[in-house]
């Protein structure tokens, strides 16, 4: 009985973390639909937590950032690399390597601009993704970074069949998040006074970012209910399965005592 055991304590572990992150997604959720975007203008001299939309802007002094993966020029991005490992029957996408950077940028909504500090941001971009069979040629972006990558190598691989080749290799997955200059914003997080702006300027006396004084900081490519529901949609998978992972070992359990 130890081995089941210890795989009932496995899935309970797993489940706990499931309904855990669930829940927290679906907490951030309610915090977003809780209340209206606000005018960037109703920001100057404003603290506490506030919700924005409008176009993204580069703040010309901060510029802009370099995708890693793409090579483009935005304002914030995410990136993760997977590759497609089997054992067995079994197949499943490992993670081989992931990040996030980001610059200082502009939020316009025609009535004012607003800076936002996308560090510690929750971030939701659209994702764009790129799936490379083993012995394809990368396209020179992705070719550069894994060139300069310790963490992924190349799939490039070949079996010399007399008659034919075949490639060896994996299959690899390179996938994008990011926010370019002229997309539209939408931002849930902590306002804090700001660098006094030049007289004339339609920036406003604050930063948006994150704080102790909001549960979450948000920055997604779309408008508030279409944010909500890409958390939603995460929450709501996250803890169904936690809870059919529960429901099993409490199933396990009356059949034990029964």
């Amino acid at each position: 009985m130890v081995v089941p055991q210890l795989v009932l304590l496995g899935i309970t572990a797993v489940a706990g973390y499931l309904l855990l992150t669930g829940g927290r997604e679906l907490s951030t959720v309610y915090h977003i639909l809780r209340n209206d975007p606000v005018p960037i203008r109703t920001l100057d001299g404003h603290t506490g937590p506030v919700e924005i939309e409008g176009t993204a802007v580069v703040d010309e002094e901060s510029g802009t950032v370099t995708s890693p993966l793409t090579g483009s020029d935005c304002l914030a991005y995410t990136y993760e690399v997977q590759e497609l490992r089997s054992s067995g029957k079994h197949s499943n996408w490992e993670t081989l390597d992931e990040g996030m950077g980001g610059v200082n940028f502009l939020v316009d909504d025609g009535t004012d601009r607003v800076r936002v500090d996308p560090e510690g941001a929750d971030i939701r971009f659209e994702s764009h993704s790129v799936t490379v069979p083993p012995g394809t040629e990368l396209p020179e972006s992705l070719a550069q970074y894994v060139a300069a990558s310790d963490a992924v190598d190349e799939q490039d691989g070949t079996l010399n069949l007399v008659v034919t080749e075949l490639s060896v290799g994996n299959k690899q997955r390179f996938i994008e998040r990011r926010l370019d200059p002229g997309e539209h914003v939408y931002v849930y997080g902590l306002a804090r006074r700001g660098p006094a702006a030049e007289w004339g300027s339609s920036l406003v006396d604050a930063v948006v970012g994150a704080g102790d004084g909001t549960p979450v900081f948000v920055i997604s490519d779309t408008d508030e209910r279409g944010t909500a529901w890409r958390i939603a949609r995460d929450g709501l998978l996250k803890a169904g399965l936690g809870v059919v992972g529960l429901a099993i070992v409490v199933g396990f359990g009356i059949g034990v005592l029964f």
